[in-house]
Parts: C-alpha cells; sequence; structure tokens
C-alpha cells in the first residue's frame, strides 16, 4: 500500500516541480545569460531551478522504476532500472543538489568577503572529503 501512495505523491511532486521551474526558469535564464555579477536574489533563483530540475528528473526516473517494481518485480526492466539507478541518482540527485546548494549558500554569503573565502574553503574541504569517501571504498573493498 505505501507503494501506490508513494507513487501518488511523486506524480504530485514531479507536477509540482515543473510549476517551480515553468514559474521560475526564466528568471534563471534572465540571470545566466547576464552580463553583469549575479546579485544574491539571482543566485538563489538559479539554486532554485536546477534543484527543482534535478529533483523532477530524478523522481521521474524512480516512478518509472518503482511502477516497473510493482507490477513485475522479477522483469528485466524492472532489474535493469534498479541497476542502473545510480547512473540516474549522479547527474540529477547528487550534482543537481550540489550546484544549487552551492547557489544558495554563495548568495547568502556573497556580500561579505570573509565569509565567501570561508565558503569557498568549505567546498574544497567537502569536496576533498567526497573524494577521500571514494577513495577508501575503492582501497578498503574486500
Amino acid at each position: 500500500m505505501t507503494d501506490v501512495l508513494s507513487g501518488g505523491l511523486t506524480v504530485l511532486t514531479i507536477l509540482l516541480g515543473i510549476a517551480v521551474v515553468v514559474h521560475w526558469g526564466q528568471s534563471a535564464a534572465n540571470a545566466i545569460t547576464s552580463d553583469k555579477k549575479l546579485t544574491s536574489e539571482q543566485w538563489l533563483i538559479l539554486g532554485v531551478v536546477i534543484a527543482f530540475i534535478g529533483q523532477t528528473l530524478d523522481n521521474t526516473y524512480w516512478l518509472i522504476t518503482w511502477t516497473a517494481h510493482y507490477f513485475d518485480n522479477a522483469s528485466p526492466l524492472s532489474d535493469f532500472l534498479f541497476e542502473h539507478g545510480t547512473l540516474v541518482n549522479i547527474p540529477f540527485r547528487q550534482i543537481c543538489g550540489i550546484v544549487a546548494a552551492y547557489c544558495h549558500v554563495y548568495a547568502a554569503v556573497q556580500l561579505d568577503k570573509t565569509k565567501t573565502y570561508k565558503f569557498k574553503s568549505y567546498i574544497l574541504l567537502a569536496s576533498a572529503a567526497g573524494l577521500a569517501f571514494s577513495a577508501a571504498m575503492v582501497f578498503f573493498k574486500v
């Protein structure tokens, strides 16, 4: 029963995500194509649009995957979709999430040079932590 409820809520999530992109997409496009330095508001809008594009596409993939699984959990299609799910998560969940978070935080710190420096240092350390985690997975796999 939770699969059915989750599917319905996922459809609502996708449709509302599309509504966000439709309503804010032009402002984000204007920010990207502007010759001027982006304002905090533009960084925030850009982050919102990127986040919702990513979550809409990610939710669409997983809606298809879980629906296929619900109707036939042993089908080759269901197996294929689950097996390749991480390939979809990387661009739509992780990369869009990272870029959107960067935009949101940069919107908050860009007017203060000290906070901007600290944030960029934090990004560097967080990136190193992610790389170290991936390396550890490779080197310590038993």
